[in-house]
């Protein structure tokens, strides 16, 4: 009896499906990795940048300083002549 219901269960191969759904897996998790990475990479590129703007903001502020101190000069200069 049991030799008659093992001829009629035909196996199913499953070999395929399962090297694919492991390659997608892989490919899944690698692409997963490279955004976890990009996101990292954007995160520091973002603060990198308020910092340069920061710095900009203060070159700025400091160039109309000089402008200010060298245009006073030259007026105190121009007077004393």
């Amino acid at each position: 009896m049991i030799k008659e219901v093992t001829d009629q269960i035909e196996p199913t191969e499953t070999c395929g499906r399962a090297r694919k759904a492991s390659r997608s897996m892989g490919m899944l998790l690698a692409l997963e990795s490279r955004v976890t990475s990009l996101k990292e990479s954007t995160g520091n590129m973002r603060k990198t940048l308020k910092v340069v703007n920061g710095l900009t903001d203060e070159l700025d502020s400091m160039k109309e300083q000089l402008k200010d101190f060298v245009s006073e000069s030259l007026d105190s200069n121009v007077e004393a002549m």
